[in-house]
């Protein structure tokens, strides 16, 4: 019987423990806060010309113009999160403000225009001082695009 409370105990501690560093994590909405500059777009899944001795992983920008014609997020190069749900999207002589939220588990940010347009990011990765995007597209390039940020302080 007394084995029996060992481990009762036992896994009642570590389940605290996992409920307490839960608890102290900040959510995605809170990390996200803040400015984000764009520092990359690239391809995780391009096709790539065998021919050639390099591979095709970042685009210029011609081409991510073309992708991302129908959005108008491809025009910033700093994005601003502020936490009741507003996010200016800033470029050169560019300034859009939208609306912004967290889906699913915190893993798929929604961007909101005023023409009720809504656009789907996953995002793949977020820590304090770097954030990556990613979004499917299907002209002209099969793949995914991945958008990489850092924090501005």
């Amino acid at each position: 019987m007394k084995l029996v409370y060992k481990y009762l105990a036992f896994f009642s501690v570590g389940f605290m423990l996992f409920l307490t560093l839960i608890s102290m994590a900040k959510s995605p909405e809170q990390v996200i806060e803040g400015k984000w500059e764009e520092l990359i777009w690239e391809y995780e899944k391009v096709d790539t010309n065998e021919n050639s001795n390099f591979g095709f992983n970042s685009i210029s920008n011609y081409v991510k113009n073309m992708i991302s014609e129908n959005l108008v997020i491809h025009q910033a190069e700093q994005w601003k999160f502020f936490p009741n749900g507003k996010l200016i999207l800033e470029g050169n002589g560019y300034s859009k403000q939208v609306s912004w939220c967290m889906k699913g588990r915190g893993n798929i940010l929604e961007i909101k225009y005023d023409n009720q347009n809504v656009e789907h990011y996953n995002v793949t990765e977020l820590s304090k001082d770097k954030m990556i995007l990613n979004f499917d597209t299907d002209v002209h390039a099969r793949g995914i695009a991945r958008l990489t940020f850092k924090k501005i302080k």
